[in-house]
């Protein structure tokens, strides 16, 4: 039987700007800590009309509030 596997991670929320100039959230990760992530962007895009001040804010409420992302999985048994 498969077995779950979690890995976590802390993290932050900052504002980046797409290239059509849309803000959207970012996520980063810190010390690597999950390594499918090394060198993927994990990103939210946002409600059309948000301005930058408001994805600020957004990403301070998130940084006061989320303190790990985590990803579970199913981790197969070697044979």
């Amino acid at each position: 039987m498969p077995e779950k596997k979690t890995e976590r991670s802390a993290c932050r929320f900052t504002v980046q700007q797409a290239s059509d100039g849309k803000p959207f959230l970012a996520v980063q990760l810190y010390h690597d800590s999950i390594p499918r992530f090394k060198d993927a962007v994990l990103g939210f895009d946002l409600l059309g009309g948000m301005r930058v001040e408001a994805a600020r804010k957004l990403a301070d409420s998130l940084n006061e509030h989320v303190i790990e992302l985590f990803v579970t999985s199913e981790k197969m048994d070697k044979v």
